[in-house]
């Protein structure tokens, strides 16, 4: 087939820039964390150890992997999507609940219908925490995963 090896050798080039920018993506969430001293309770450490595991994940596709390795890089790629997504959820949770504490919101918030509080908590119109900060984890998880696929080590 004219052309496999290039096109072989263009996949593993994109497979390796995609881990590289897994790696930089943990250490920019891992700088967020920092700053928001994310930690304190054992739910806030989940995100720290969604880190682990994904910068284990993606130590083990770095170096020739196996077929193992590359299976363990996505088990734990998937966990972290799950996590992140619980991580979503607690975050607009937090929000909702931090509702009629708002300054903005004290006496709009008992008048506002369900699907408006829910929205309000959604979009971070109330409340402390960033809905969307888990879902960067999630989306670096993404990307690894998209790295692990058709990975020639799965058809050793």
């Amino acid at each position: 087939m004219p052309g496999g090896a290039a096109a072989s050798d263009d996949a593993s080039v994109l497979r390796r820039s995609l881990v590289g920018l897994v790696v930089i993506a943990i250490c920019g969430l891992t700088a967020e964390l920092l700053v928001e001293r994310h930690w304190g309770t054992a739910i806030r450490l989940v995100p720290w150890f969604a880190l682990i595991a994904l910068a284990y994940a993606a130590l083990l596709l770095m170096r020739r992997p196996t077929a193992a390795a590359v299976r363990r890089a996505r088990i734990l790629a998937v966990a972290v999507m799950i996590a992140a997504a619980v991580g979503v959820a607690l975050h607009i949770n937090e929000n909702y609940v931090a509702g009629p504490l708002d300054q903005r919101y004290e006496r709009l918030w008992a008048t506002m219908s369900e699907a408006e509080r829910w929205w309000s908590a959604f979009s971070k119109a109330v409340g402390p925490a960033p809905t969307f900060a888990p879902a960067a984890l999630a989306l670096v998880a993404l990307v690894l995963l998209v790295a692990t696929q058709r990975h020639p080590a799965l058809r050793a």
